[in-house]
């Protein structure tokens, strides 16, 4: 991959690519998790980036012209902007969505796309739709394990409520772009109960379950059959 530093905003990122995304119809483009915000879970984390890149390896069994763009403040590029608010509280603010926004933006430039595929992994699937619904020509929207709403997320778990926060549960915004949302039956990161009222607000989009899987099993080991298979979906649209 190449490695490109977006400095915007005040915030410093990488953007990482395919060295052949030139000319490129549709670009994919792979955002992380929500990596480590809490130490423990009371101190928050000096850097909240996270060991296993999930989306990252996505990224690299995936054909096709592809980014992998980083988060504002992880990856060891602090600046004075950065706070432990912006991976906490306000993980998925105005601020940090807007910022993710105009790097996606970016990316696409990079690669000369005409249209955008956003695949997001756990809290990069929250941050997926929410950078949707500010960009253009997006073809579709895929997450996986990701947290729909923030809100019932938070209650299930007894967390303080990420009141920094937007929730897509609660979006009064139109999604005109199809989404696939892949899910565990055995995750308790993310379990079933707490996105179902994102899919009573959005009912057209797609909810694929998969009993076995966990937050983290097995998302990279059969992404090549579920690629083909999203594909395919999409292909119809």
């Amino acid at each position: 991959l190449t490695r490109t530093m977006f400095d915007a905003e005040g915030y410093r990122t990488f953007i990482y690519m395919r060295p052949n995304t030139s000319a490129a119809d549709r670009l994919t483009v792979f955002l992380e998790g929500d990596g480590v915000p809490w130490r423990a879970g009371i101190v928050p984390s000096t850097d909240p980036t996270t060991a296993h890149p999930i989306a990252l390896r996505l990224l690299m069994r995936t054909p096709g012209a592809g980014a992998y763009v980083t988060r504002p403040c992880y990856h060891e590029l602090p600046s004075e902007r950065c706070t432990p608010e912006l991976w906490t509280n306000a993980r998925y603010s105005v601020e940090v969505v807007d910022a993710m926004a105009a790097r996606v933006r970016e990316a696409a430039r990079l690669a000369a796309a005409r249209e955008i595929l956003l695949v997001g992994y756990s809290g990069g699937g929250t941050l997926a739709l929410l950078i949707a619904e500010r960009l253009d020509d997006v073809a579709g929207v895929v997450t996986l394990a990701a947290n729909l709403d923030i809100q019932s997320w938070a209650e299930h778990h007894g967390y303080l409520p990420l009141e920094s926060s937007l929730n897509p549960a609660a979006s009064d915004r139109e999604h005109r772009w199809p989404e696939i949302h892949l899910m565990g039956g055995e995750d308790t990161v993310v379990p079933l109960a707490t996105t179902a009222s994102y899919f009573s607000r959005y009912p057209t989009a797609r909810r694929w379950q998969f009993p076995q899987h966990g937050h983290v099993c097995c998302w990279v080991d059969e992404w090549e059959t579920l690629w083909e298979r999203i594909e395919a979906e999409l292909g119809d649209e």
